[in-house]
């Protein structure tokens, strides 16, 4: 076998590639994509090196027979020589390519360990099978030109160089590798550039008049988006703020400021990051419109590409592998944990956040227990992956960043804003009963009651005796079933007719409500103004008569949002005006030194990246902690046809995201009693309501149920 034609990387029944087509190919597409931030040597030596495991016999013999199953390393070969030319970091990359980047260990590992020294030993030891003809086979083996990583990096620093390398290879051997096995074009590319998404957006604009008006609030919101516009225009790279109250305008004025700064600066794609699923449906709808749906794409756990074209449906699907788009609408759990992940499925889009504009929207919902991780990644992200980020909020919390980098305000003078679109008017109303809430609610022709919990909202709603036009909406409700009810409110309000919802903060953050009464429960401060954000939404009622009223219900706060509670109640003491932004300011920070700068941390994931472990980063880092159940409800036909096929076994990925769309998650206690009290069908693990009872259409899944039968799969 000294004949190169023989070592082959991929075979498809006649169709072969050699090992050396296949390494040169990811070479050259790792090479571009670390070019993108300075690393395209070591991305051409990760390529080219990645796969010379190959060219062992005990691969071959398993390519050339497709009934050999037998396991072949063939990732440690690689990885060998690039450590043995001082590229510890290539090495990782390559080591982790197939399986993910494994922690580093240490040297008391031996080569039976799943570690970065323990595989290094494994390779030492020659306990990998003989790769070494690839020097004869291979032309170009000399990296002596390839830099060393800066020793004067800081741990976090070199973590991002990793990852963003990894990103690197792991995408262009995925691409390459399809580029051998689809026989047909895949479907990729074919977008508009920055100049022509902002000429849509411009155009868009223009017929709708936003840029003429000169007075009252839409005069606000026009200054507001000429400033972004000029922002973006005049504006190095860099991290900024966008502070601008609720209702003015600060979605279209980010998504200005950000076409603006991409032209501007040869900036390739732009990344909204968005907190909640029930947001991004809303404003990837409103993108698209703007910018054309080819060049939007919407990624996230519920998505499910159905296009028409099954051409363009593939290039949506392929697209979310790699956000390989211009226009990314994702959710923060999206972003944060690809971020710090080790897998390549989720990794090999990270590459791709290099010279972009990333919008955070709501930046202050992001967990106050994973802080100090993802500002050190934000602050790496601007000034070593050419990015732009841009905080947008009507409350900005009180970041600080490792290297003391200071955000930019985009908008002058904020605060005058503030007081101009002020709409709302503040009432502390102390303790109520629970069934007092429910009388003011009945006393009222439209009114958004918001509660902390689940279990009070579906309480506080079978105390309303007469239901017509009162709605509940919480995700004990599956996400279809809320859509559906979302738009009968919408429909209600538009239609001035009376319309009384009893809701969770899901409808605090970007949902588009306007009421001219707004009952809040006690909690943070800025859940509180996110909640007054949707009472004279439009600015359509005066002053007084657009009521946001706080209150409180009698029983412990929960230990969640304790510390919030106690900020608020601190600053709504203090200031008179709680949506200034000096109240907003000292709450932030009084929550801030409530917390502790230790519990900023929580998981130690700063410590475990300082360790180079990261396996055990990837599990530690849990932008919204995962110690929930998910419970599928077959509700209407298309839920049903979708239990359906899970009960006969068919798995796919296409599936468990269409079932998204019909899962409640639940905490552990209440999953174990429906499952106790035989409420849940258990497919292989899988839960899924047959009692169909304790679904209701009004208030979704019950929490507390009394008997049924179970059925184990």
């Amino acid at each position: 076998m000294n004949n190169q034609i023989q070592y082959l990387a991929h075979k498809i029944e006649d169709r072969e590639q050699t090992v050396l087509q296949h390494l040169t190919g990811t070479a050259e597409l790792s090479k571009k994509f670390a070019s993108a931030f300075g690393k395209g040597k070591q991305g051409e030596m990760a390529g080219y090196l990645h796969d010379i495991g190959k060219f062992s016999k005990e691969f071959q013999e398993r390519i050339q027979d497709p009934a050999c199953t037998k396991k072949c390393d063939h990732s440690t070969a690689g990885a060998i020589e690039a450590f043995n030319q001082r590229q510890l970091g290539v090495a990782m990359c390559i080591m982790g390519h197939h399986g993910g980047l494994l922690n580093m260990g240490g040297n008391m590992d031996t080569s039976e360990d799943a570690t970065v020294w323990g595989r290094l030993k494994k390779g030492r030891e020659r306990k990998i099978p003989d790769y070494h003809i690839w020097r004869e086979l291979c032309p170009n083996q000399n990296f002596g030109d390839v830099p060393e990583m800066d020793p004067n990096q800081t741990p976090f620093e070199r973590y991002m160089e990793i990852k963003m390398l990894y990103s690197s290879l792991v995408d262009a051997d995925f691409l390459e590798t399809e580029h051998f096995m689809e026989e047909e074009t895949v479907p990729r590319g074919g977008f508009d550039t920055m100049e022509q998404l902002k000429e849509r957006l411009e155009t868009y604009l223009e017929n709708k008049k936003w840029l003429n008006t000169q007075t009252g609030i839409n005069g606000m919101r026009t200054e507001i988006l000429e400033t972004a516009a000029h922002q973006g225009r005049t504006r190095e790279r860099g991290i900024y703020t966008l502070t601008v109250p609720t209702g003015g305008g600060k979605t279209i004025s980010s998504l200005r400021f950000a076409l603006h700064h991409a032209v501007e600066h040869g900036l390739e794609r732009i990344i909204y990051v968005i907190p909640y699923v029930n947001i991004i449906e809303q404003t990837a709808e409103q993108f698209r419109a703007i910018l054309g749906s080819r060049n939007v794409l919407e990624h996230h756990s519920n998505i499910l590409y159905e296009e028409e074209d099954e051409r363009d449906q593939r290039r949506f699907q392929l697209a979310s592998e790699n956000w390989d788009m211009p226009v990314i609408i994702t959710t923060a759990v999206q972003f944060f944990e690809s971020l710090f992940h080790n897998k390549p499925s989720r990794c090999r889009k990270l590459h791709n956040i290099a010279n972009s504009v990333i919008i955070y929207d709501e930046v202050q919902m992001l967990p106050v227990s994973q802080w100090i991780p993802c500002v050190h990644t934000l602050e790496e992200l601007s000034r070593s992956y050419r990015a732009t980020q841009v905080l947008c909020t009507a409350t900005q919390p009180a970041m600080t960043f490792p290297q003391k980098t200071l955000p930019l305000e985009l908008i002058r003078e904020p605060k005058r804003y503030f007081g101009k679109f002020k709409r709302v008017a503040f009432r502390n109303t102390g303790l109520l009963p629970l069934e007092e809430v429910a009388e003011k609610i009945e006393g009222s022709e439209q009114v958004l009651c918001i509660v902390n919990t689940k279990r009070t909202a579906q309480s506080l709603y079978k105390l309303i005796v007469e239901k017509e036009g009162v709605f509940h909406l919480t995700t004990m409700m599956v996400p279809v079933h809320r859509k559906e009810v979302l738009g009968q409110i919408k429909g209600r309000l538009k239609a001035g007719k009376p319309c009384k919802v009893i809701a969770t903060s899901l409808v605090e953050a970007g949902v588009d409500l306007d009421f001219p009464y707004v009952m809040r429960e006690q909690a943070g401060l800025d859940s509180i103004l996110q909640a007054a954000g949707r009472c004279n939404r439009n600015g359509s009622r005066s002053f007084g008569e657009s009521i946001t009223e706080v209150f409180e219900l009698e029983g412990k706060i929960h230990a969640s949002i304790r510390q919030q509670v106690d900020a608020a109640r601190y600053v709504m003491r203090q200031y008179e005006q709680w949506d200034s932004l000096e109240a907003i300011e000292a709450y932030f920070k009084f929550w801030r030194d409530l917390r502790g700068e230790e519990n900023l941390d929580q998981k130690q994931v700063m410590d475990k990246i300082g360790r180079y472990a990261f396996r055990d980063v990837a599990e530690a880092f849990q932008l919204i902690e995962n110690d929930t159940y998910t419970v599928y409800i077959p509700w209407k036909e298309e839920g049903e046809e979708l239990v359906s096929r899970l009960r006969s076994g068919f798995y796919d990925k296409a599936l468990f995201r269409a079932l998204g769309r019909y899962g409640v998650n639940v905490f552990e206690l209440h999953y174990r009693d429906l499952v106790r009290l035989g409420n849940l069908e258990l497919i292989n693990g899988i839960g899924v309501l047959i009692n169909r009872n304790i679904y209701h259409e009004d208030t979704g899944l019950e929490f507390q149920t009394e008997e049924g039968i179970a059925i184990f799969c």
